[in-house]
């Protein structure tokens, strides 16, 4: 005698594929099937409908992870705020928040009337000066052969260098709202100064708009730079002995982590912080994928601690049912049938496409599973 195993069009994925031309009788198909009830038969047809596939054991490395979360950030010396050593109105800004900006590049423009005076007293120093030098050498000489007095040439030896004094002063002070003291003469006096970029990189803020009055101590905008973003993660205090400089963390952003990002720690905290945690920083491995990220975005990350090869299946092998694991060995074909057998399995580590397979040695390395479908086949 020979049982019947009927599968029905809804388990089979996809009625159309039984249908029969021109009539309405029942749909399911007819198998002839032994008595073991763990042996399934499907179709070639049943497999190509519902996009089936095979797999076999592999070796595939498992590793262990510290989930964990944190903010892309810049280093200190990314971040640049812009100010100016002496106030003044600003007469020209036309920069915009997220703007690209180039060092060197004029990013406003000061007015002061106290930049013509500073002008005007350097321009008067250095005359003086010119006189004084040569009052000095003068001196200088003539106190050599015992002409003049050893007064005369103190005087002029300290006048000489008290004017040199305030002449430097003044050019150094020129130097810091970015006037040129080498061509300056009476006839490029002017009341206004250009403000620099410091570094290249994005306007990240800005605090000022044109007519402002920007005091010395107030800041115009902030410019960062992306071309060495971190990430700063905050890890658990008990994970903190699993963690050492150079291990590979994978992160993401929450809403797309199918675009995932690779680095390195290349920085441990060595302090637990308030909340029992400890910061670590991490060094993108390239660097360029930078700017895909923008500073302060929240992420979530998995530092891999340490890692191990195992016998493997693709994780659609695995059919759980009634919290038992199995997967379908194929057994034999003949024609367009394929006999399947149902295995229990015991189950190890797994990630987002591999489970560790631990009754492996139930299998012949050669063993074809069905890795794809078989969940609609196992109730």
């Amino acid at each position: 005698m020979r049982n019947y195993l009927y599968i029905a069009l809804l388990l089979a994925l996809s009625s159309p594929m039984y249908y029969a031309c021109g009539t309405s009788k029942d749909q399911s198909i007819e198998i002839p099937h032994e008595r073991d009830p763990n042996e399934i038969i499907i179709t070639q047809t049943q497999f190509d409908k519902a996009q089936m596939a095979w797999d076999s054991l592999s070796a595939h490395t498992f590793s262990d992870f510290i989930l964990t979360n944190g903010i892309v950030n810049i280093p200190a010396e990314g971040r640049f705020d812009v100010s100016s050593y002496f106030g003044g109105n600003i007469i020209r800004f036309d920069l915009l928040v997220g703007q690209k900006i180039e060092k060197g590049q004029v990013l406003f423009t000061l007015e002061n009337p106290e930049f013509v005076q500073m002008q005007q007293d350097y321009l008067d120093a250095m005359s003086q000066l010119s006189y004084l030098k040569s009052d000095y050498e003068r001196q200088k000489t003539l106190n050599a052969e015992n002409i003049s007095s050893q007064k005369s040439f103190a005087k002029a030896e300290s006048d000489y260098k008290s004017t040199m004094a305030i002449t430097e002063s003044l050019r150094k002070k020129l130097e810091l709202v970015n006037i040129s003291s080498n061509d300056l003469d009476p006839t490029k006096i002017t009341s206004r100064t250009n403000i620099y970029a410091p570094i290249s990189g994005y306007i990240e803020s800005i605090k000022v708009n044109q007519g402002t009055y920007l005091k010395p101590s107030d800041i115009a905008l902030t410019i960062i730079n992306k071309d060495h973003l971190h990430i700063e993660l905050n890890v658990f205090e008990q994970d903190a002995i699993s963690l050492k400089i150079g291990q590979q963390v994978t992160f993401y952003l929450p809403d797309s982590k199918s675009r995932e990002f690779k680095g390195k720690i290349f920085l441990i905290g060595q302090s637990i912080n308030e909340r029992r945690m400890l910061n670590i920083h991490v060094h993108l491995d390239d660097e360029k994928e930078g700017n895909l990220l923008v500073p302060g975005m929240f992420i979530e990350a998995k530092i891999g601690v340490k890692s191990s090869k195992n016998t493997a299946l693709p994780l659609a092998s695995v059919i759980n049912s009634n919290e038992v694991n199995y997967v379908l060995a194929l057994t034999k074909k003949e024609n367009d049938l394929y006999y399947l057998k149902k295995t229990k399995v015991d189950i190890g580590l797994q990630d987002d496409q591999m489970v560790e397979i631990l009754s492996e040695n139930d299998f012949d390395f050669k063993t074809t599973f069905l890795s794809k479908g078989g969940f609609q086949l196992i109730k």
